[in-house]
């Protein structure tokens, strides 16, 4: 029997902590925020039939503009975990390889080895503020290389990559695997700062290049599992589509109904989660700044979420295990470094998830765990 790795990620939705530091999102969206207050009646009359394999005309037209593609160029998935697994039940055959840059979402990793997929990492770096290094990426790739995977922007740091690497990567493709394909998770593409732009879609860039999102991070509906993978080749757009009706017919079509309202109304429902995406971005600046002699970080492009690293020299590793326990102790969740890959003096703040005052309050959490672990001196 073909088994997943246990992962330890699964404590940010089965547990409850106290400040909840770890989450990767915005605070959930309500019925109510979604659908107004004649909401109820709506969905009692809501038939609930069967969907099409490939989802919803309307749901497909306005991912489709927001994206850049055509309608018949997406395909719902049951958020983007689903898209990922049904591309490695195309690729993960054993035989081919598929490139991933980490650190990167766990779940991820799980689906595609529980699959069988043989799995070649490219590292980035904190020190190199998560960067993509082309020459290790470059190195990583041949031609049993059926597959990669990027994210941009990246969980767990935020950070974005841009069109000029993104060009160098399909280049390099090119040149050591001609008939692998670029996927590029654009999950947290829409969830930038305030009035800030958001990075355009890569979906449009080459028939090589697919990409895949949610409702999930953006958007702070996980609850309804819709995503959707971009995919500009017709056949292999069928192959997916097949895949997924034969795994599950189609989504869920209340969750279908109620992600197209959401589309409908995105800017009104985007634009609240900007502003405090905004302003809770700028209190955890402020509290890096106020412990600049322990703590370094990797400011993000978009996302709820970014990298703080411990100073090695000021805690080692018995600090480090003794930060941690405190947290534990004070029920204060955040995702550390190891389980995306990462420094285990690294760990993935989630900012977007708390109102502010308990963000803050669980900031302050964090000092006090950095007072009692430092072991360079008395903080």
């Amino acid at each position: 029997m073909r088994r997943f790795p246990a992962s330890p990620i699964t404590s940010l939705v089965d547990e409850t902590p106290l400040y909840n530091l770890g989450e990767s999102y915005c605070r959930e969206l309500t019925l109510q925020e979604l659908l107004g207050e004649d909401g109820s009646t709506r969905l009692a009359e809501f038939s609930l039939g069967y969907g099409t394999s490939a989802g919803g005309h309307e749901l497909r037209r306005l991912l489709a503009a927001n994206l850049g593609v055509a309608g018949d160029q997406v395909l719902v998935t049951a958020g983007a975990a689903s898209a990922l697994s049904l591309l490695g039940l195309l690729f993960a055959d054993g035989d081919g390889e598929v490139v991933v840059v980490r650190p990167c979402f766990p779940p991820v990793l799980a689906a595609l080895e529980g699959l069988g997929a043989r799995i070649v990492p490219v590292p980035l770096r904190f020190e190199d503020a998560y960067r993509l290094d082309l020459d290790a990426f470059s190195s990583a790739l041949c031609t049993a290389t059926r597959l990669v995977l990027l994210a941009s922007p990246q969980n767990p740091s935020g950070v974005t990559i841009p069109r000029d690497a993104i060009d160098e990567v399909l280049v390099a493709m090119s040149r050591a695997c001609p008939d692998a394909l670029l996927l590029v998770d654009e999950t947290y593409r829409e969830a930038v700062y305030g009035p800030a732009s958001a990075q355009g879609s890569y979906a449009s860039v080459s028939p090589r290049v697919l990409t895949c999102s949610s409702l999930s991070k953006s958007h702070g509906a996980p609850g309804l599992r819709i995503g959707w993978l971009s995919v500009l080749q017709p056949d292999l757009h069928d192959q997916l589509r097949l895949a997924k009706f034969n795994l599950g017919i189609s989504c869920g079509t209340l969750d279908e109904f109620l992600a197209t309202e959401l589309l409908r109304r995105a800017d009104a429902i985007l634009a609240p989660r900007r502003a405090c995406l905004r302003d809770a971005l700028a209190v955890v600046e402020e509290w890096v700044k106020s412990h600049d002699d322990l703590v370094r970080w990797v400011r993000p492009d978009a996302g709820a979420l970014c990298c703080i690293q411990l100073d090695p020299a000021a805690f080692g590793e018995e600090g480090l295990q003794r930060f941690f326990a405190h947290l534990a102790e004070s029920r204060t969740l955040v995702a550390p470094g190891p389980w995306f890959g990462d420094s285990a003096f690294v760990f993935r703040l989630g900012f977007g998830y708390e109102p502010l005052d308990r963000l803050q309050a669980g900031l302050d959490m964090i000092s006090e765990a950095l007072r009692n672990a430092c072991t360079r001196r008395t903080v």
